[in-house]
């Protein structure tokens, strides 16, 4: 038997065994993180994330927030903000309100713990 796969079948069986993966040890590295909500949102299949709120203006946080049921948007370009490498917007599905988080405070994505080493 010849099993034939096009590019879009061997790049989600990749994704499977990477699931399969951090769902042993419950943990993603940063990086792996955004490859993942990127890969998630291109194919509109929302995700579920937690982050630490953080308000430049006011210089506080409201702590820990669940985003539920969301996808990455494009965010600032290099020449419109100077924290467009740290700044990650994102939609809300269920409403179709634009926000904003910081990438370093990511906490988790679904269920697995961010990793940053």
């Amino acid at each position: 038997i010849v099993y034939f796969f096009d590019e879009n079948a061997s790049q989600f069986l990749l994704w499977r065994i990477l699931f399969l993966c951090m769902a042993i040890t419950k943990e993603i590295k940063l990086m792996k993180a955004v490859e993942t909500m990127r890969h998630l949102s291109e194919h509109n299949i929302p995700f579920d994330i937690e982050f630490i709120s953080y308000n430049e203006s006011t210089g506080k946080s409201e702590g820990l927030k669940k985003e539920t049921k969301i996808l990455l948007m494009p965010g600032y370009r290099r020449n419109q903000s100077s924290k467009h490498d740290i700044l990650v917007s994102y939609l809300r599905t269920e409403t179709n309100e634009r926000r904003q988080f910081y990438l370093p405070l990511l906490m988790k994505l679904g269920e697995f713990k961010i990793k940053i080493m």
